[in-house]
This record gives C-alpha cells, structure tokens and sequence, in this order.
C-alpha cells in the first residue's frame, strides 16, 4: 500500500514537471511571437518614415526647381525689358534725328532700366545726352537735364576741316619708348604737370594723360585701352581720328574722348568710362 502511494506521487511529480516545460515553452514561443511582430510593425513603420521622407525631399526639389526657374525667367524678362527700353528710344530718336548715326547699346553694366535720353538739334549739329535717373521718362522730358549724363554724341554738320576738330596726333620720335602689350609701342612725355602716354594704331591716335600731381601712372590705362580695341574695334573713318583718355573714371566725368571723320560729319562721343564708350560705338548704326 505504501509502495502504491509512493508510486502515485512520483507520477504526480512527474507531470506536474512536464506540464511546467510546456508553459514554459508556451511562453517562450509566446514571447518569440511578440517580438517578431514588433519587428514587423517597427519595419513597417521606417519603411512608411523613409517613403514620406522620400516625398518630402522630392516635393522640396521641385519647388526648388519652380522658384529657380521662376528667377532665371524674371531675371530674362528684366534684361529684355532693359534692351527693349534703348531700342524704344532710339527708334523715337531716328525720327527726330534722321540720318544721325546712333548707338543699339546703352553701355551700361547697370541701371538700363531707368536710362534716359534728351537730345539737341540744330542745322550745324545734334547732341545727344545719355544719363541714368531714378526713374525712367520720356524722351527729352525737361528733368533729365537735371541728371549726369555718363556718354555725349555729338555730329557736326557739313564740316568743311574735319582734322581740326578731331585732333589725331603723328607718332612721335625722339621720345621713351614703352611698351604697351605685344609688339605695340608708345612714347612717353612730360607736360605741365602730366605724363602722355601715346600710341598709334591704323588710323587712329590714342593719348593717355596721367596726372603727377595727383601720383597717376598712364601705362594701366594705355594697356585697358588697347585690349578694348582689340576686342571691339572703332568705326570706320574717312580720316585720321583720335582717342583721347584721362586717367580716372567717375560718374559725370566724360575722361573718355573719342573723335572721328563720317561722310562730311564728324562724330565725337564722350564717356565715364571706357568700356562703356567702345560698346555704345561696337553697336554704332
């Protein structure tokens, strides 16, 4: 009898214990379960993250895009704009002054869009006077002779001695030598205070003054002057002509000079620089 319970026991024990590894692995399995769905859920969740992400990143580029593409466009619908503005006047200012030679391009690195233009006319001759204002007006409005002009054309009319108005100077000899660039040469003198610096190029004259007085040297200036030469070239002349340069460029100065001989007129343009001066005549028609 004893050995029947103690039998007895030992089957309770038993399956008390085996019911205890099932849980136990029920639990585990339970736990692995959870935890792969987490998994799942976590991966679902990044992979939404890194779509939005995605979207969000393309939606900014293309708004990028839109706003650059919007600036360019602005900034060619300004450019036009400027260019149609000296076009305008200058199709009013040939039927004002017909005949005159007269420039396409306003020169100018800035302020095109409120460039304007006044002009004198006479049997003898036109002038015509470029200038930038705080606004743009009409052509010959009565305010623009209030503003600096930055370039002044003018044609002489039937000039019976072109050479004394246009001042070309023969190449001198018994003077320093300077080299300008290449194989191009000037002489160097000392005048009243200035140094002049010249060259000849063709058919034209070029004299650079430089102040003492004031510590210029002319040689930068002579070296810019013959590069823009070189790159844009000067009008066709019936005569000897000449440009004449003051070192030092402002608004309002007119230090560029450049005179010459067309038909039985003769021409004169001055500017506040000289860059601006050889691409008003580049254009010249």
């Amino acid at each position: 009898m004893k050995k029947n319970r103690k039998n007895l026991a030992l089957l309770l024990l038993a399956a008390s214990l085996l019911a205890g590894c099932a849980g136990q692995s029920n639990s585990q399995s339970s736990q692995s379960s959870q935890a792969k769905s987490e998994k799942k859920a976590e991966s679902k969740a990044s992979s939404k993250s890194a779509a939005k992400s995605a979207a969000s990143s393309a939606v900014s580029s293309t708004k990028s895009s839109s706003s650059q593409a919007s600036s360019k466009s602005a900034a060619s619908s300004s450019q036009r704009a400027d260019a149609n503005r000296m076009g305008t006047l200058t199709s009013q200012l040939r039927v004002k002054l017909p005949g005159m030679l007269l420039p396409a391009a306003d020169g100018l690195g800035q302020g095109s869009s409120n460039l304007n233009i006044r002009y004198t006319s006479s049997s003898s001759q036109n002038v015509v006077y470029y200038s930038v204002g705080n606004s743009p007006l009409a052509l010959n409005d009565s305010r623009i002779a209030n503003e600096k002009p930055y370039a002044v054309l003018t044609e002489k009319k039937n000039v019976a001695d072109a050479s004394s108005l246009i001042n070309y100077q023969e190449p001198k000899t018994g003077l320093p030598a300077v080299k300008i660039a290449g194989n191009v040469t000037g002489t160097e003198e000392g005048a009243a205070g200035s140094t002049y610096l010249q060259f000849n190029q063709g058919q034209w004259s070029f004299v650079v003054r430089a102040s003492n007085v004031q510590g210029q040297k002319p040689l930068p200036t002579a070296q810019k002057l013959l590069a823009l030469y070189q790159q844009y070239g000067l009008p066709d002349t019936a005569a000897k002509s000449s440009v004449q340069v003051d070192v030092g460029e402002s608004l309002g100065s007119l230090n560029t000079v450049i005179t010459w001989a067309k038909g039985s007129s003769v021409y004169q343009l001055k500017a506040h620089s000289m860059e601006t001066a050889f691409k008003m005549l580049k254009s010249l028609n």
